[in-house]
């Protein structure tokens, strides 16, 4: 059961094209429900009552049924709002997206020559109510609370398309969406885009200088690459399933290339967010990096963070408690890394090594957590890495710990509405390490928290394990 548990959580992305619905499209519907979550949480009825169609929508998830994942996630926010049975409205709300363009060249708006539209589609089949809905939006520009432009459109539909903007200043943009029946708000969410100057020939540039400088530092080469690519895509329609602001992507790679041209590293550690990318045993390693407010003089704490199954880089930063590690982070000062995932590990190696050569970081405040598969990779790790981590947190993980050393303070944490064979699977790891005699090891659970949220209900104890964790003598070695 252990083998088959591990091998779907590996491979079930496979089931992804077996959709309409595309993974660009879920991660707006989960971020919106992580909204939900966080503003009904305090209340054990609404999360009691959340839990199962949660767990519905993580078995739609590891099928591909990524229609029926969209209708609970409609359920689950209902459910935390209300005891109520959902009405027509609000399941009919619910199955209408939005795809509109996330990058949009400001000289063709500027020119009159294209403006910035938006299509409305179906997550899944709902009933058309009697009464219609009205959907609004607004356009502001990040940073500010002015709207840009806003609009209505009557009756929203599947196929319908509206105008959001036809000029807009260089700029990264939210689109804030709402839908409403009568008075009531039936639904929130908001979706982002940049309008980029010269985006053609800014991108060539950036070409041009890695090609020249082949030779640089593989974190700031492979970062520039991967905001190209990731720009190119863009152009073409893909979504880089994230609200990460692509013109400050673009920034840091342009300020990267013009270290290289004056001779210099183009890298400026700031406090921040950062998209960047590395490469590590010929693997290319995409990860997301915030930093604290530092003392270039004062070596900072590190948190590795691997993402679940299906997942990316993206998740711990923007999901997961819309970004809980974060805040438990910028508390204490410390800076957190989390990798796109890739076979053999290369993934926590690549994000380790980019680390070090980036930032200040205190190798012996060095942490790990991991949730579901990211568990697996954290068990891996340590086996692989046995000295480099002060200590390790665990949520909902997949896998078996093999060596683990008996002086690394483990914590395990599981939801107690996890799926029966998830949940199994946690208990036997948690007894495995149980039998061999680790000085500290720690197991939580959550009532009302299922396999999608516990990494935000056990995060803030994931920190305070952290912070009395004792003490060990770091690997200095190269990852």
């Amino acid at each position: 059961m252990r083998t088959a548990l591990v091998v779907g959580l590996l491979c079930w992305a496979a089931a992804w094209s077996q959709s309409p619905v595309s993974r660009a499209d879920l991660a707006v519907r989960l971020i919106e429900m992580e909204s939900c979550w966080e503003a009904h949480r305090e209340s054990a009825e609404a999360r009691m009552r959340a839990t199962r169609p949660l767990s519905e929508g993580l078995t739609a998830f590891f099928s591909g049924r990524f229609d029926a994942l969209a209708r609970n996630l409609t359920l689950t926010c209902a459910a935390l709002r209300s005891d109520a049975p959902p009405t027509p409205e609000m399941l009919y709300a619910g199955a209408l997206g939005v795809r509109m363009p996330h990058v949009v060249d400001r000289d063709s708006l500027e020119r009159g020559e294209t403006v910035l539209r938006f299509q409305l589609f179906a997550y899944y089949t709902a009933e058309k109510p009697e009464s219609p809905l009205q959907l609004r939006w607004q356009v502001v520009r990040r940073g500010e609370t002015r709207p840009l432009s806003e609009g209505t459109l009557d009756a929203p539909e599947p196929g319908a398309a509206a105008t959001l903007l036809n000029r807009a200043p260089e700029g990264d943009y939210e689109a804030r969406f709402e839908l409403r029946h009568g008075a009531q708000t039936l639904r929130q969410w908001r979706q982002t885009f940049s309008v980029i100057a010269q985006l053609e020939s800014r991108l060539e540039a950036l070409s041009k200088a890695a090609e020249s400088h082949d030779d640089t530092e593989p974190v700031e080469r492979m970062t520039v690459l991967n905001a190209r690519d990731v720009l190119r895509e863009a152009i073409k329609g893909s979504s880089p399933e994230t609200f990460y602001p692509l013109l400050r992507m673009l920034q840091l790679a342009e300020q990267l290339a013009a270290g290289w041209e004056a001779g210099n590293s183009g890298w400026r550690a700031a406090a921040g967010d950062y998209w960047m990318a590395t490469l590590h045993r010929e693997r290319k390693i995409a990860f997301r990096l915030y930093i604290p407010k530092f003392q270039p003089d004062q070596p900072m704490p590190l948190v590795v963070a691997l993402h679940g199954a299906g997942g990316n880089e993206h998740l711990f930063f923007e999901g997961y408690g819309l970004g809980i590690v974060l805040k438990e982070a910028e508390k204490r000062g410390w800076a957190v890394i989390a990798p796109r995932a890739e076979m053999g590990l290369a993934h926590i190696g690549g994000a380790l090594e980019a680390a070090q050569k980036l930032l200040p970081i205190d190798p012996t405040r060095v942490y790990l957590m991991g949730h579901s598969m990211g568990g697996a990779h954290s068990f891996a790790a340590i086996a692989q890495y046995p000295d480099r981590f002060r200590a390790v947190a665990i949520f909902a993980g997949a896998g078996q710990p093999t060596q683990v050393p008996p002086d690394l303070p483990i914590l395990m944490t599981v939801g107690e509405q996890e799926l029966g064979m998830l949940k199994t699977n946690i208990e036997n790891a948690y007894r495995r390490l149980q039998g061999q005699n680790l000085k500290t090891l720690d197991y939580k659970r959550y009532d009302g928290c299922d396999h999608l949220m516990i990494v935000r209900e056990a995060m803030p104890d994931a920190f305070a394990f952290f912070d009395r964790a004792p003490q060990r003598t770091p690997t200095l070695s190269k990852p």
